[in-house]
């Protein structure tokens, strides 16, 4: 049983993270010394006139995309995110009902939602089928975060004879993927719904045998802040979780899948919905914001004398160039700014970060050539910050090395971890530091953050290894 035990804990370490180097881990992370003001919120809050950005860009969207980026490398699974949910014209659509549905999902996950309803609608109003039935359940659950409550009335009448039509699959995969999408509703008035369908698709997972011991483990601890913030919601389903611990360390289920696949977009939601109560930074949302930033970048460069807005707006509207999986368009801006300031060190680093994750090497390292005349980057703490919100940009805008294999992106895959890991600790950080933080919270974000540190050190050590080794060969 020790070996076996031994084997559950090395995978759990080798999954949670992975960073650029060792130096934010030693000790405290070098993120939680970071400004307030640092990053691109610092960025958006030096200019008055992106007072539009407040509800878009904020610390808690950060926050859920850093989480969003850690636990998809902690269970080796490239969410639905940026390039990879941008918009499939009809004419490419397959023909199936079944297929044309799971596109509508894509519509919804990425805050298109009058294009799913739209979608959705013609496969309920087409010949009386099954998947008929789904299409409108599923409008049913994204008008019901939406707000629409008669609306969503009318599509569960449709199909009087289902008993429990909130507790069919195909509610459940829509009320998530609209709250990905950015629903207002799903932060506001349908967190115990939102909550009980992610747990439900969760718990599938766990009896299917999908998820390893260690997946499971983080799944519980979501599992009880979610209880704490859910007032009215009782989960009743520990005694599950716990079994399937016991079964995975025990390596008794016999059918052992690749992966869970709407694992990773139900503790998103969870997060987003019952912990922060916040929207995320989804498709629409990131385009809105670049709508935002582009015109005010417009009204700076007419203005004179006003260069170091320019220069700011110009990387903001990058990392979201970046975050929506426009990684052509973000370097052009980079690349824009270094023009306008030979002596601003910042779109040169970013540039390098962005290629290196995108996978270009060429260019990565012709912006590695143009930073060595600035002062290196462990010097530059707000710069730091920068950087690793763009990492997990990139990654969760769809970079193709992203969340895959760590034999064969090894440096990816460090830095997208490592940046994640270190705006999370920032935020538990700033949680243990606020005085009118419950006690009971207080602890939970000590014990999350031991956790974290602890998983990603030891992974940390081994990711060197790999790299020193590839050196070496």
């Amino acid at each position: 049983m020790s070996r076996r035990l031994h084997r559950v804990a090395s995978t759990a370490t080798r999954a949670l993270g992975r960073a650029s180097d060792p130096r934010p881990f030693s000790g405290l992370f070098l993120a939680s010394a970071s400004p307030p003001a640092a990053g691109h919120l610092g960025l958006t809050r030096a200019r008055p006139g992106l007072r539009d950005l407040d509800a878009l860009l904020t610390r808690e969207a950060l926050l859920l995309d850093a989480t969003h980026a850690l636990v998809a490398a902690a269970l080796r699974y490239k969410p639905h995110s940026g390039r990879v949910i941008q918009r499939v014209p009809e004419a490419l659509r397959p023909g199936g009902p079944e297929e044309r549905i799971l596109f509508a999902l894509v519509d919804a996950e990425d805050g298109r939602f009058d294009d799913a309803l739209d979608a959705l609608a013609r496969i309920a109003t087409g010949s009386p089928s099954p998947a008929s039935n789904s299409s409108g359940l599923c409008a049913a659950a994204i008008c019901e975060v939406l707000g629409r409550a008669e609306e969503a009335g009318r599509w569960l009448a449709r199909d009087p004879d289902h008993q429990c039509p909130r507790e069919d699959i195909s509610f459940q995969l829509a009320l998530v993927t609209a709250t990905l999408g950015g629903a207002p509703g799903a932060v506001a008035g349908s967190q115990a719904r939102v909550a009980s369908a992610a747990f439900q698709l969760i718990d599938s997972c766990v009896r299917d045998g999908g998820m390893s011991a260690f997946q499971i483990i983080v799944t519980g601890l979501l599992n009880h802040a979610a209880k704490r913030r859910c007032e009215g919601l009782a989960f009743e389903r520990d005694a599950g979780v716990f079994r399937a611990v016991a079964d995975a360390i025990s390596f008794s289920s016999s059918a052992r899948r690749s992966g869970p696949f709407f694992v990773v977009q139900s503790l998103q939601a969870l997060l987003s919905a019952v912990v922060l109560r916040a929207l995320p930074l989804c498709g629409e949302r990131v385009r809105a914001a670049l709508r935002v930033v582009s015109r005010d970048l417009a009204r700076a460069v007419r203005e004179r004398g006003a260069a170091p807005a320019v220069a700011d707006l110009r990387l903001l509207q990058a990392f979201l160039a970046a975050r929506g999986g426009y990684f052509e368009q973000a370097l052009a801006m980079y690349a824009e700014a270094a023009r306008d300031d030979a002596s601003d060190a910042r779109p040169r680093y970013l540039a390098h970060q962005l290629c290196v994750l995108a996978g270009w090497p060429d260019e990565a390292d012709k912006w590695r050539t143009a930073c060595d005349r600035f002062p290196p980057l462990e010097e530059q703490v707000e710069l730091v910050t920068l950087m690793d919100e763009l990492a997990i940009a990139v990654a969760l805008g769809g970079s193709a090395l992203a969340f895959d294999d760590d034999e064969r992106f090894p440096v990816v895959t460090r830095k997208i971890v490592g940046a994640a890991g270190s705006r999370v600790d920032a935020a538990l950080v700033s949680a243990l530091r606020d005085e009118n933080v419950p006690l009971a919270a207080r602890l939970e974000a000590r014990a999350a953050r031991a956790f974290l540190h602890a998983g990603v050190w030891s992974a940390l050590k081994e990711l060197k290894s790999k790299i020193d080794g590839a050196k070496e060969n």
